[in-house]
């Protein structure tokens, strides 16, 4: 990922990264990148302080939400089937369970069943799963193995919650949030491919078929401005075939579109899932849903086909030549 200011250039790689590449169009003082979520995160921020705020908020997130992280609130649950959430912890579920209803299913946190206990994406032990492994997990796939009762949250023995496809663009909005109740006015918080931004910034969208290439660059003179982009190339077992992006409907990685990129003046919350719901959606199906929301959109086919959007009120988009 190329993070690019007035003041520096940084270079961040990962194998599975969502490359993105920012060049804000503010003068911002400083720009610094930590671990969290398994990924990396930037924050170039007017105020130094603020950049602590958001890597401390990306913390207390991940120690709550994370799968993979024994101690989480999230990890408790699937461990024991029955847990008090914290605030943060019930509001994200509340969320999931909403963007669930939004997307006709094609978003669902229990797709932890297949990704964590069959595939086992992000782990040493990372396999493709036998047709027997599959049968046994997919019962676990569904809504209606996870209930939010007043004090307490309940899932179905066996259920898994992943997180992985709204946390992120959560915890972005979070740490916005915060930003925004210190004063900050300028500010970037890039997660991989969740991207939020106070005041005007630039953003340059990697092209799904050539790690060193974009294919277009979106200008925001929003004073908020939200992106999430998911491909088929982020993490995948041996081809791309093999994605992670997991259709909770009919149990298979997705095989649609390369790149999705959503484009909006906040809520990144809701990009992030929708991001990963358009991922294993039908072309007309995810179409209709995005138009209906309107949210701008940029979906790249496997085929290499682009579908573009009418973009929202002051934000525009380049396409870069080829």
């Amino acid at each position: 990922m190329f993070i690019k200011t007035k003041h520096c250039d940084i270079l961040l790689t990962m194998k599975w990264l969502l490359l993105l590449s920012l060049a804000s169009t503010l003068l911002l003082s400083s720009q610094r990148t930590q671990m969290h979520m398994g990924t990396l995160i930037s924050v170039t921020c007017e105020e130094e302080n603020g950049i602590d705020a958001v890597f401390d908020e990306f913390a207390k997130l991940d120690n709550l939400l994370s799968t993979y992280k024994e101690t989480s609130e999230i990890s408790t649950l699937n461990r024991n089937n029955i847990l008090i959430p914290s605030h943060q912890t019930r509001e994200i579920l509340q969320r999931s369970l909403e963007m669930n209803t939004v997307s006709r299913g094609a978003f669902d946190i229990t797709i932890g069943a297949l990704t964590h206990s069959a595939y086992r994406f992000g782990y040493d032990n990372e396999h493709l799963p036998t047709s027997n492994e599959l049968t046994k997990n997919t019962r676990f796939v569904g809504t209606k193995n996870i209930t939010l009762h007043d004090t307490t949250i309940e899932t179905t023995k066996g259920t898994i919650i992943d997180l992985g496809g709204i946390g992120k663009g959560y915890a972005v909005d979070k740490s916005i949030e915060l930003l925004e109740k210190q004063g900050v006015k300028k500010a970037i918080i890039a997660a991989s491919g969740d991207i939020g931004c106070l005041g005007a910034c630039e953003i340059s969208i990697q092209d799904p078929f050539r790690p060193d290439g974009t294919i277009a660059t979106i200008k925001s003179n929003l004073p908020r401005f939200a992106i999430s982009t998911s491909g088929n190339y982020e993490r995948y077992i041996k081809t791309k075939a093999n994605n992670h992006l997991i259709n909770p409907k009919t149990h298979k990685p997705q095989q649609w579109f390369a790149s999705v990129t959503l484009i909006d003046s906040n809520d990144n919350t809701r990009l992030d899932a929708l991001a990963t719901a358009v991922s294993v959606m039908k072309e007309k199906e995810a179409i209709k849903m995005l138009e209906e929301l309107k949210i701008g959109y940029i979906l790249i086919r496997n085929d290499g086909k682009s579908i573009t959007s009418k973009m929202p009120e002051n934000i525009s988009l380049i396409f870069s030549a080829f």
